[in-house]
């Protein structure tokens, strides 16, 4: 046992990689002040990193051993620096550090600063500036740096196995918690928390439904929902939970997606139109208090093709559209009562809607879906079957009965292959707006403004009712032919396409 004279100050530095192994900090702790005592050393305030690695592979940032690094550097000797201590204990000496690189550096900081450094699993006290005491040292550092390789590798290799059998990994997320082996500790399940997973499905359901994170946000602060940090949740945090494939039982793992063992707690079906809106390319967000007109960008200008915005203009307090080139300017309220119109009189995107072959006229024939093919080819065949049977005829009252019976089944079957056909080839949004037996007006007032824009942008389309066109104004004034103006194109409008004679004129 090595002794020094009387008054000799330690500090500790204490690391634990991984709170679920190793050797606790308590542990350390109660062990270095065991041979503090035995020595007669004064021990000062310690350094502590808790569940933080010291191997290269780790992402996070070890703030005391950094903090450590700052002290031993600030004064000239280690007892003159904030540092304050002859002797740096460490429970075993990869504590320090597991890189190679970064050990002799600081081996070399503790020589300078006059610092020795004592490992209590090894009941000795080295001396940076002892040549042999160096070699010991930088040993270990080196069998540990090979030693977090391999766990390294290990654990890589691990993690994709895992994947592959769709088995959980890590914190379980929000609306989740973990299943543990009670005899091993190890990470068995994943299974819906249900104090925590209302807000998870709500999220889900309103994506579906249309409605901006930003409203989904608001909506969330009132119900008072909060994350596990006990904060309300922001639109960003939102957007991150809505890319979770675990909340619908899946294992994602290096842009790999795998079926997970685990039962998710949102359909697969709204998670994946979830997925679909929020990766949309043309979803765009806009600031500056929320969506408050359907139509903004849904009409386009024909000079320069840029999306028309309604805008208030102070000279005649009147809202209109115009591009952000400011080519073309048109009257909002006109336009409107054109497009989307009232119960009375309906505008043509209304009466679109309202249309009983709706169904047909937005299924996407040319879609290469398996699942979409597949559903097609049974319908086809269960109506081939349907109509065979109802040309068949019955010889007996019981012959009648059975057929009668037959005929209810199969044609139940078609309804749900043709709603299947319609969940596949119908944004979620737009089939919202179109439930069968629903006015189309009373779907339009319950959906929300961000949702209804999403249903203008898909349906003034060259694929469907074609994309709105703003042409110039042949004079300016209150009473203008917005109709006129109006030019509805089946193919895409090109970037500085002029689509008019003479310059743009305003209202």
């Amino acid at each position: 046992m090595v002794r020094l004279e009387a008054g000799v100050v330690a500090r500790e530095y204490r690391r634990l990689s991984d709170r679920k192994g190793g050797t606790s900090i308590k542990r350390q702790g109660s062990d270095n002040r065991a041979a503090a005592d035995e020595n007669g050393w004064t021990l000062g305030e310690p350094y502590i990193d808790d569940g933080l690695s010291a191997s290269k592979f780790a992402r996070k940032r070890r703030d005391d051993f950094e903090e450590l690094v700052a002290d031993l550097k600030s004064g000239p000797t280690g007892r003159e620096s904030r540092f304050g201590a002859d002797i740096l204990m460490l429970w075993e000496s990869s504590r320090g550090s597991r890189q190679v690189g970064e050990w002799v550096s600081f081996i070399e900081l503790c020589e300078a600063k006059k610092v020795r450094i004592w490992v209590t699993t090894h009941e000795r006290l080295y001396d940076p500036a002892n040549g042999r005491d160096r070699k010991a040292l930088i040993d270990d550092a080196v069998d540990s740096e090979y030693e977090s390789y391999k766990t390294h590798k290990r654990v890589i290799g691990t993690a994709a196995d895992d994947a592959r059998d769709g088995r959980p990994h890590g914190e379980a997320p929000d609306g989740l918690m973990p299943v543990y082996d009670p005899k091993t500790g190890k990470l068995l399940d994943w299974v819906e928390d249900p104090a925590r997973s209302t807000p998870v499905k709500e999220l889900f359901r309103l994506l579906e439904k249309g409605e901006s994170l930003a409203e989904i946000e608001r909506k969330f602060v009132m119900a008072n929902y909060r994350n596990k940090s006990g904060r309300h949740f922001s639109r960003a945090h939102l957007r991150i939970m809505a890319m979770r494939h675990s909340y619908a039982g899946l294992r994602y793992h290096k842009g790999d997606v795998h079926e997970g063992i685990w039962k998710g707690i949102i359909p697969r079906k709204r998670f994946w139109a979830v997925q679909a809106i929020l990766t949309d390319p043309a979803r765009v967000t806009y600031r500056g208090g929320g969506v408050r007109h359907e139509l903004t960008s849904a009409l386009r200008c024909s000079k320069c093709g840029s999306p028309c915005r309604a805008a208030f203009f102070v000279v005649n307090s009147r809202w209109a559209y115009q591009c952000r080139n400011s080519c073309v300017r048109i009257p909002k309220d006109p336009v409107d009562d054109f497009i989307i119109g009232t119960p009375e009189e309906p505008g043509v995107l209304m009466e679109y809607l309202a249309r009983d072959d709706i169904y047909e006229v937005l299924a996407a024939p040319d879609s290469d879906d398996p699942e979409l093919l597949q559903v097609r080819t049974d319908l086809a065949a269960e109506r081939a079957e349907l109509k065979k049977m109802e040309r068949a005829e019955a010889d007996t009252l019981e012959a009648v009965q059975v057929l009668a019976r037959s005929l209810r089944k199969k044609r139940l079957r078609v309804r749900e292959l043709e709603d299947r056909e319609r969940e596949l080839t119908l944004p979620p949004v737009v089939l919202s707006m179109i439930r069968p037996g629903v006015d189309v007006w009373e779907s339009w007032n319950e959906t929300p403004i961000s949702a209804r824009r999403q249903i203008v942008r898909i349906l003034l389309s060259p694929q469907y009712l074609g994309q709105p066109v703003v042409m110039p104004a042949l004079r300016r004034g209150p009473n203008q032919d917005v109709e006129g103006r109006l030019d509805f194109r089946q193919a895409p409008l090109p970037s500085g396409a002029d689509g008019g004679q003479g310059s743009a004129a305003g209202e």
